[in-house]
């Protein structure tokens, strides 16, 4: 992004959306076989999974979590099943190498950290300390400076358990206040940024009059979930969590995506500067715990 006098400007070239455009072509299927990667790893069946939102069926999540079902999947089901699954939104954009989004770790440490969405903060802390304890003088000097600057762009970790999802979850009701959050932030960012219709339209792979939908609070129309993936991308963004911060219904979605954030964050950071022989055992603890909380 560029300035000029006191406007920011974002310039994207034809390349930029050339490359969305390819990378994109995989989509679906990457956002399916996320969606049942985490299915299998929580143990969850269809049926558990339809008693936990109210307004969409286990048949419908289920062609949605088939590679071979060519409709979108549309970004507010994905939204609500990360709530619901506790897993961070960006990970289902990873779909066969959504082991990615948990750089350097094995499968077995992927999967607990897939299941350690409800775990108690206190526990968290107690889990971090302890591999802090084990840490080289360096170590522990990186690790810090790490975990300051995380905290301070996006808070210390605190207690989430007012942040949890509904018991059933309302999939009408939160796609009303999805998408009209959607609409207010996205328009906020496309005038901060002085960016067109055209341009931003093209960039999130919309036509103009459904990049208009799209920007209308009066109007709630399912989306793609390939917006937020493009929208990251396109423009360079470390997250998109602040389309979601205009939320009012459920605030506690936007909150605990950042909070998911930096826990992750932590977690993956502590481990990753474990020797090789004791991030076996460590990762043991973790799926122990994780055992606890799914």
């Amino acid at each position: 992004m560029a300035e000029y006098g006191n406007k920011k400007v974002l310039v994207v070239s034809e390349q930029e959306i050339a490359h969305l455009n390819e990378v994109m072509k995989s989509f679906n299927s990457n956002i399916s076989v996320a969606m049942s990667y985490v299915r299998h790893t929580q143990k969850l069946t269809f049926r558990e999974l339809e008693k936990r939102f109210s307004g969409i069926n286990g048949n419908t999540l289920k062609r949605y979590m088939q590679q071979s079902y060519q409709s979108m999947r549309p970004i507010h089901i994905v939204a609500a099943y990360s709530w619901v699954t506790m897993v961070p939104m960006t990970a289902f954009y990873y779909g066969f190498k959504i082991k990615e989004f948990y750089r350097g770790m094995d499968d077995n440490a992927v999967e607990a950290l897939i299941c350690l969405g409800r775990l108690p903060t206190e526990m968290l802390n107690q889990f971090l300390n302890m591999i802090f304890s084990m840490l080289s003088d360096t170590s522990k000097s990186e690790f810090l400076e790490f975990r300051q600057k995380l905290e301070s762009e996006y808070g210390v970790i605190e207690d989430h358990s007012d942040l949890l999802p509904p018991e059933k979850l309302d999939i009408e009701e939160f796609a009303i206040d999805y998408y009209r959050s959607v609409a207010v932030t996205a328009r906020q960012f496309r005038k901060e940024y002085n960016i067109s219709v055209e341009t931003a339209s093209r960039l999130i792979g919309l036509s103009e009059y459904q990049y208009h939908v799209l920007e209308d609070i009066n109007r709630i129309v399912p989306m793609p979930a390939s917006i937020g993936f493009r929208a990251k991308l396109g423009f360079k963004l470390d997250s998109h969590a602040n389309f979601t911060s205009a939320m009012k219904t459920f605030p506690e979605f936007h909150k605990l995506r950042q909070v998911q954030h930096v826990r992750d964050s932590l977690l993956v950071e502590a481990l990753r500067r474990l020797k090789h022989h004791e991030r076996g055992p460590m990762t043991k603890v973790l799926i122990s715990l994780s055992e606890l909380y799914k």
